[in-house]
């Protein structure tokens, strides 16, 4: 596939590819998509058995966090090396190393081996999540690539209803032709990843004029040297204890890779890994901070929200998770209808406020919800929610496309989407942290004061063994004893005692909720700034079509 004219290609995006050219190419895209959504929501799920089966226990979140950390690190890599040497051979590279990683980890026969096998997998997923929207750039106009990134979201949608299906089903089914179980949701992942090579080989034909540049290897260290210390506290921070000696020499080793790796950067100019010019393009760095206050909204409250249900309301895993379809209902819905109006009328920057300004409301009315909230309520809401993510997501990347230089577009792009990656981890992280740490400060004053002292002091309730935990905790001075890494025990407490920690636990949701509500409150004020689609940035389908065009379009169509 190749554009119909030379001349039909704009500086913000291809002109010259008709809908039947774009649509074979994203058959390619969907499935590497897919093969990286599915591998994150099934393996989330069967993380437990598989930690089990290995003896890993209490190290299985080395797992899911060497997979992250490689994942976001790589971003950058990709989306500059992708602007050098063109989007499909390294697309086709991150492929490949997301299918090696898949088999090496089917083999691994412990949770460090596993652990080590997730990062190169990691290293392959990065790219599989960040150039689908850069190939998108190079495919269709600024104004017509709503309606292919919607097509993008569906894949994470199909992957979050039938992954934890997939992944439940495989870890649960034993050992079969000679493999266990969960092996299978690693070596499931190799003959997708080969239909996504062939795919992606035959139907993506990019034109790309290649440009010679020097590989920033110091930089790709440096950036490294600050990247993964801080996720790894993003991470383990709430399990050490964010001023632990282990947290703060991390801190502070991020804080010199990140000191290093402005003044090499700075040097390095246009060879650099992450150029920094970029961000003195008020679009680019604006888009980029608008992304980090999505990441904290997205992962904090998807994966928050059925938290809340179990833990606050008793719901069952099955109802907690009914949640999320309203939230994807409502995250596709509106990528449709807002790529729809952005092609109709060019015009984007409305929506990004409309956007953000849903993800804070939705943020902020679940701060005041509680046990007794019904789960219609809280269905609502995450419906509305769902139609900020959509909204927020499709027009911040299509204005951050529209901020950066073509030649540029692959790294402001994933620059981008790893300050996103990067909100996400640490948003989740200290919300998780605010959340907990109320609730205990919560239970520790209720056990000194007169709500919660004479229960524990009572001989009977001291008798029943379901209350056991809870009063070893209530021992501690300052409520640290609980073990809140398994919080199942507290659905069989004394209902004298269940109601107040319930009470707690609500509290820190509040406060967790209303965080970050404020957070998305302040990218809902910086959407405000963003550039409008300006009418000479329209597509050239506007414009009288350019010599050969509409052969190539007969061509493509008959």
């Amino acid at each position: 596939m190749s554009p119909t004219s030379p001349s039909a290609t704009t500086d913000k995006g291809a002109a010259g590819f008709t809908h039947a050219q774009i649509m074979t190419a994203m058959s390619g895209l969907l499935l590497a998509v897919l093969l990286a959504a599915l591998d994150q929501t099934v393996v989330a799920t069967a993380m437990r058995t598989i930690a089990d089966q290995l003896h890993g226990q209490t190290v299985q979140a080395w797992a899911t966090t060497a997979y992250l950390i490689a994942a976001a690190l790589s971003m950058p890599f990709y989306g500059k090396l992708s602007d050098i040497y063109g989007r499909k051979p390294l697309y086709l590279a991150a492929i490949g190393v997301f299918v090696v990683g898949s088999c090496l980890c089917g083999l691994a026969q412990n949770m460090e081996q596993l652990a080590l096998f997730r990062a190169l997998q990691g290293l392959g997923g990065g790219g599989l999540m960040s150039l689908p929207t850069a190939i998108v750039a190079d495919l269709a106009p600024v104004r017509e690539r709503g309606r292919y990134f919607a097509y993008l979201q569906m894949a994470w949608v199909a992957a979050s209803v039938i992954g934890p299906l997939a992944g439940g089903a495989l870890a649960g089914m034993g050992h079969t032709l000679g493999l266990d179980g969960w092996r299978w949701i690693f070596v499931a992942n190799v003959p997708l990843g080969l239909l996504a090579l062939i795919t992606v080989r035959k139907a993506l034909d990019l034109p790309h004029q290649r440009t010679e540049h020097r590989i920033d290897v110091l930089g790709a260290l440096l950036l490294a040297l600050f990247l993964v210390p801080l996720l790894i506290v993003a991470e383990q921070g709430r399990a050490w204890g964010w001023s632990s000696p282990t947290a703060l020499t991390l801190i502070a080793l991020g804080a010199v890779g990140l000191v290093l790796f402005l003044l090499v950067e700075t040097r390095r100019g246009a060879e650099a890994v992450l150029p920094l010019r970029l961000f003195r393009t008020g679009g680019v760095a604006l888009c980029t901070g608008v992304n980090f206050t999505i990441g904290v909204g997205i992962f904090g409250a998807v994966t928050t929200l059925p938290l809340f249900l179990q833990l606050v309301q008793g719901r069952t895993p099955t109802q907690a998770g009914l949640v999320v379809i309203p939230l994807m209902v409502g995250t596709i819905a509106s990528q449709i209808v807002s790529g729809k109006l952005i092609s109709a009328s060019g015009k984007f920057k409305k929506l990004a406020i409309v956007g953000l300004g849903s993800m804070a409301g939705a943020l902020l009315v679940l701060g005041i919800i509680d046990a007794g909230t019904p789960l219609w309520t809280v269905a609502l809401l995450a419906l509305w929610l769902g139609v900020g993510i959509g909204l927020a997501q499709t027009v911040v990347t299509l204005a951050m496309q529209n901020a950066a230089p073509k030649s540029e577009l692959g790294v402001a792009n994933a620059a981008s989407g790893l300050c996103r990656q990067i909100g996400g981890s640490t948003g989740v992280a200290v919300l998780f942290s605010v959340m907990f740490g109320v609730a205990l400060a919560k239970i520790s004053d209720m056990l000194h004061g007169p709500r919660l002292g004479p229960v524990v002091a009572d001989p009977a309730v001291a008798a029943d063994p379901a209350n056991h935990r809870f009063l070893e905790m209530a021992k501690s001075a300052n409520g640290k004893a609980i073990d809140l890494n398994d919080t199942s025990f507290l659905h069989d407490l004394d209902q004298r005692i269940a109601h107040p920690v319930m009470d707690a636990f609500t509290s820190g949701f509040h406060v967790m909720y209303l965080i970050a509500g404020a957070v998305l409150l302040a990218g809902f004020v910086m959407t405000w700034f963003l550039r409008e689609l300006e009418p000479e940035e329209a597509p050239a389908a506007e414009a009288a079509p350019p010599a050969g065009a509409a052969d190539g379009r007969a061509a493509a169509e008959g």
